[in-house]
């Protein structure tokens, strides 16, 4: 049996082992190569077994920057602060824990000058990393400074000219000011300065791809495969690049979007499979609509992080893309309940109101949400189409119109929303007046007006015409006596007995109304009996036994 020495001694050779095995330089390669879980957990064992070392906490305080505002993590930048103040508590003198809560107070929309000041005062005076790190700060705040960033790198560049991580940090400067040129040579430097250092290689490519220079940027990242095929930064951007180029072309696009996943599932693969890494997979699915793997993705962050926001409504609307929409509607009240205000935007309430008009007990509940969003993005009037008809089949005309008002803004709008937009207000009209609420002749001067425009942009569209008959019969009064809708029956009568005869077989009953209001026009209002008995045996020859045209030719026949 081992004795207490020599387990003693064994533990400490075993908790060595550990610390040495996972040094600052394997940490910062993590995290380097987005494996973000196992980079944090390295400065975790550091900072434990060493908590005298700055530098671990600076790195650690850098990381929980980094990813904040990537995954939105408010929490991340007070971690970040905690780390920051344990490293200047460890070492007061190190510079650049200071310039971490400089950043941290830029990440919170506050000054930064009294911690880079504090930086600045306790750096030695050929030192350049203060001045790069402040410079990092500024240039990938959440509201970049560029200029104050790339007054700091000159300074840092004129100590030290051959720093890679410099130079890295000069082309992001350039590259938010869309000096694409300056950029991708400050790129080419940091990767000249250090031929390990694949990062600057990999942003080489990125700009071809902000470029729209896609063969280019495939070359490009594949010859940072060529000399680490374990990097997976790069194989993510070989997804991005090939699902911005499926797009250009309709013929290519559904190869490059599955070649654009696989690369991605690579990239996953060579990730540590975090929350963190799984959350821009999330987004990466729900930009290429694969919606089936999203929702399975977001199920499996859940059993990571069952209160995530950003969880939750990755949940919401892959349930809704897939037909679930009772998930849906559920997983998004809970994830706007659970989020600050600030941080929802319209496709929230978007994608809840159209969940919840799929229960016609709470269409109004979600006609008030996608009314919302419409208020927030007028984008979303597009989606109004959609939820005009689900209210129009529910009978809620009212309502239906409505929607078909905001839907017609669209720009790219169909001509079947002012056909529904016109039925919507005739129908309404209707229901009104069969209840003897007296509607308002307003309600018909709308719905003519919908139909009107849609047989001026598809003038053989009968059906239109043959609802500005009915719609103009109402405006008329009960006599008809100013035959307001003839013209409207009329075409609507030549469009299927003269252009599109093929229709007439299935347009009998829309033949009999026709027929039957001009032959009643025809006696009443113009007393051409002739005219009108015409009209009454076309009727007739269509339904032998209708009653309408049977007792109207009697009349006729008594007169004579």
């Amino acid at each position: 049996m081992m004795n207490k020495a020599v387990k003693i001694t064994l533990g400490l050779i075993l908790v060595g082992s550990a610390v040495f095995a996972q040094s600052l330089a394997d940490a910062r390669k993590a995290i380097d190569a987005e494996q973000y879980q196992k980079g944090k957990a390295i400065l975790n064992t550091l900072t434990s077994a060493d908590p005298t070392n700055a530098e671990n906490f600076f790195f650690l305080g850098n990381l929980y920057l980094t990813t904040s505002p990537i995954y939105v993590r408010p929490d991340y930048i007070d971690s970040a602060k905690a780390a920051f103040s344990k490293g200047i508590a460890a070492d007061e003198k190190y510079a650049l824990n200071y310039v971490g809560l400089g950043a941290v107070d830029l990440a919170n929309n506050g000054n930064p000058k009294a911690n880079f000041d504090k930086a600045i005062e306790q750096t030695k005076r050929k030192d350049h990393e203060t001045d790069l790190y402040i410079g990092r700060a500024y240039v990938h705040a959440p509201k970049p400074m560029i200029a104050e960033g790339l007054v700091h790198l000159e300074k840092a560049k004129l100590l030290n000219d051959k720093d890679a991580q410099l130079f890295l940090v000069l082309g992001d400067a350039y590259r938010e000011q869309q000096k694409n040129g300056e950029a991708f040579s400050a790129y080419r430097s940091a990767f000249e300065l250090d031929k390990t250092f694949l990062r600057s290689k990999v942003e080489l490519g990125k700009i071809n791809k902000l470029s729209k220079a896609y063969p280019e940027a495939i070359e490009e990242f594949n010859s940072v495969i060529a000399l680490d095929a374990t990097y997976g930064p790069a194989y993510r951007e070989l997804a991005e690049t090939y699902f911005g180029w499926a797009w250009t072309s309709q013929k290519e696009y559904a190869g490059r979007i599955q070649q654009a996943l696989q690369y991605y599932e690579k990239y996953m693969d060579l990730t540590d499979r975090s929350l963190e890494s799984r959350l821009r997979h999330a987004d990466f699915l729900f930009l290429a609509k694969d919606f089936k793997a999203l929702e399975a993705e977001a199920n499996e962050m859940a059993k990571l992080d069952k209160v995530n926001p950003r969880v939750l409504r990755y949940l919401a609307y892959s349930a809704f893309e897939n037909g679930n929409f009772e998930s849906s509607a559920q997983a998004l009240k809970d994830f706007i309940s659970k989020v600050e205000p600030g941080r929802l935007i319209s496709q929230d309430y978007l994608y809840l109101g159209r969940a919840q008009m799929k229960d016609t007990t709470k269409l109004d509940e979600g006609m008030l949400n996608i009314t919302k969003a419409v208020e927030m993005d007028s984008t979303n009037a597009a989606v109004m189409s959609e939820v005009g008809l689900e209210l129009f089949k529910a009978k809620k005309y009212e309502d239906a119109a409505k929607a078909y008002e905001i839907s017609i803004l669209n720009p790219e709008r169909a001509l079947l929303d002012y056909y529904y937009l016109g039925s919507s207000y005739y129908f309404h009209y209707g229901a009104l007046k069969n209840a003897n609420l007296s509607p308002e002749k307003d309600l018909l001067v709308k719905a003519d007006s919908a139909f009107s425009y849609l047989v001026q942009r598809s003038p053989t569209t009968q059906i239109g015409w043959q609802y500005r008959g009915r719609i103009n019969r109402l405006l008329d009064d009960e006599n008809d006596s100013q035959g307001l809708a003839v013209p409207f029956y009329t075409k609507y009568i030549d469009l299927i007995t003269v252009e599109k005869p093929e229709l007439a077989a299935k347009s009998a009953a829309g033949l009999i109304e026709a027929y039957n209001y001009l032959g009643s026009v025809a006696a009443r209002k113009d007393g051409d009996n002739v005219k009108a008995k015409e009209y009454f045996d076309k009727v007739l020859a269509l339904d032998p036994a209708n009653v309408t045209a049977t007792q109207a030719v009697k009349a006729i026949d008594g007169s004579k």
